[in-house]
């Protein structure tokens, strides 16, 4: 376990431990989920998905990392599967199926696997070797290649887009260049907010000055398309030991601050929120109290009026200009690619073109559908905190931030915008539990939402594709007849897309738009129903006497004290 692992959980047990010592209502217990930060905490992965094209090489760099050679070779496209791969005494391997479930092999059945690799998402390798316990907690992924088929690319990419936490991409010394195809995949990382290194392979098959003038040309490539400086590692047929320096150069230390630090700080500004809440209630008198409690009641149900105007707005005032907007997009891109997608169906026919559309509408996508849901979210936030305005200055007593609904307001914005996974580790883990407590995290972070509307569009786009372009290009490959094809794709194959597009896309994107609305709201819901709840509650016990008023206040500031002090030390240093 990383010191910060152990660093983060020892804090976790400390504020636990503070806790006891007072008196917070149990609604508010639960909502601080000290168990599920544990267990995500204890349990997160650092998947390092290695990707390229089908000849770049990435099996036999894990092979030569490995000194072993547990990955085959000279699969064909049709049989590569997403493999990760595990430290473990014992060896085996695990292969999940389309619905979840898990069927185990022994080690040496990996031929046997690939032959039926079509009924299986992806596998994990559990392999009892010292390289892949000294990267621990970092785990490698051995993607499909770029011309595996559409299903088999696409599944490996849905399961891993949004879980990668750095990237290993390849590229061979013998394509000379980033391909357009290898600008769409890291486009995509780029825009899931994550950092890659990047290899050129196979540089044994070149001389070493040239592939020194190819590394310097992929770099100055990488400068203009993403403006970032970015170091090209050449590796011949035996790179492992390049590939270890690489992961060691990996600081699972930073990736796992970066994963929680934001979702920590957050879980304890909430917790001193409820203990300053109940120190002020504590000294306000009965009409005081019953005054903000109305209010917030009163907010309340403003809250969840302009919930429901949202959702039953959200297809006319957001879906429908935003998927107008992205199907167009779409089709400008796919117009722009034009000469490419004249060159890839002369050449690779079908499939081939049924691939790059599946790119280059995947890459838009991305990118689109994530701008859509940020506006979206910013206008949801700002409706919410227009409409809960004038609680700022009934909730300047009860809370020790300046301005209450800016600082949840501007939560909830960053919650929604993380690129960090956690949040929706979290999420996931609260969706198959039992608690549906509403407080923080509740929110499914963009990226997670725009991954939850791409998976569905993608997948509708490859069954599509083979049925459009099906005869279509038959006869004119065989005669290479470039002009009909170029006339084809721009009068026949991009509406077309652009229709299915239009018919498929506004409920998944309108469905998604609704749940985020819900989600945002159940955040401020949340935040006013324990602010409520706890005023309640402390009001109650002064009512029946049963509390010191001056003695409590004393033990909750010394609380408050002590959990601030245990942030700082561990948040905030």
């Amino acid at each position: 376990m990383l010191n910060i692992q152990n660093k983060y959980l020892n804090y976790l047990v400390q504020l636990e431990n503070e806790i006891e010592k007072i008196k917070i209502i149990d609604n508010s217990k639960e909502q601080f989920s000290f168990e599920f930060r544990k267990k995500t905490i204890k349990n997160i992965e650092l998947l390092i998905p290695i990707v390229g094209a089908f000849s770049a090489g990435k099996s036999s760099l894990i092979n030569s990392f490995l000194g072993k050679n547990y990955l085959p070779v000279k699969l064909t496209p049709e049989t590569a599967l997403a493999t990760e791969l595990r430290y473990s005494e014992e060896e085996y391997i695990e292969v999940i199926k389309a619905d979840n479930s898990i069927q185990k092999f022994a080690i040496d059945e990996i031929g046997e696997i690939t032959k039926i690799s079509h009924e299986f998402k992806f596998l994990k390798m559990y392999i009892s070797n010292q390289k892949l316990k000294e990267i621990e907690p970092l785990i490698l992924v051995d993607m499909p290649g770029f011309e595996s088929p559409l299903d088999l690319h696409n599944q490996a990419i849905m399961e891993y887009i949004n879980r990668g936490v750095h990237y290993i991409v390849l590229t061979s010394v013998e394509d000379g260049t980033i391909t357009r195809s290898m600008v769409r995949q890291l486009t995509d990382i780029q825009e899931y907010g994550r950092e890659f290194s990047f290899f050129l392979s196979k540089t044994n098959l070149r001389a070493k000055s040239e592939a020194k003038d190819i590394a310097q040309n992929v770099q100055e490539q990488i400068k203009e398309y993403f403006d970032i400086d970015k170091d090209v590692i050449l590796i011949d047929d035996n790179g492992g030991e390049s590939l270890q320096k690489i992961l060691l150069s990996i600081d699972p230390e930073q990736l796992f601050e970066d994963l929680f630090i934001d979702d920590l700080k957050d879980n304890y500004y909430a917790i001193t929120e409820v203990i300053n809440t109940t120190i002020s209630a504590l000294g306000k008198n009965k009409d005081k109290n019953k005054d903000v409690i109305n209010e917030l009641h009163e907010s309340l149900q403003k809250l969840q009026q302009e919930r429901d105007r949202l959702v039953s707005e959200a297809n006319e005032r957001y879906s429908n200009s935003s998927v107008n907007k992205i199907v167009e997009s779409v089709g400008r891109e796919l117009s722009d690619s034009l000469d490419e997608l004249v060159t890839s169906a002369i050449s690779g026919g079908q499939e081939s073109m049924s691939h790059l559309i599946s790119e280059i509408t995947r890459t838009v996508l991305i990118s689109k559908l994530k701008d859509s849901m940020n506006d979206i979210s910013n206008d949801v936030v700002n409706s919410f905190a227009i409409n809960l305005s004038s609680l700022n200055s009934s909730m300047s007593e009860f809370t020790m931030t300046e301005n209450w609904l800016e600082k949840i307001t501007d939560t909830a914005k960053n919650m929604l915008n993380t690129g960090r996974a956690s949040l929706d580790n979290i999420i996931d883990n609260r969706k198959k539990s039992d608690n549906n407590d509403k407080m923080y995290k509740i929110i499914t972070t963009i990226l997670a939402t725009t991954t939850t509307v791409l998976a569905p569009i993608i997948e509708l786009v490859i069954i599509f594709l083979p049925e459009l372009l099906g005869g279509l290009f038959e006869k004119y490959q065989q005669k290479k007849q470039e002009e009909q094809i170029r006339n084809t794709i721009l009068t026949q194959v991009i509406p077309s897309l652009k229709r299915e597009l239009r018919s498929k896309l506004p409920e998944i994107f309108n469905q998604q738009v609704q749940e985020m609305i819900k989600g945002i709201s159940q955040q401020f819901e949340g935040v006013i129903e324990e602010k409520t709840q706890t005023i309640e509650a402390t009001q109650k016990e002064i009512d029946e006497k049963i509390i010191n008023i001056e003695e409590t206040i004393s033990i909750y500031s010394k609380v408050n004290n002590n959990i601030t002090a245990l942030a700082n030390q561990t948040l905030y240093k």
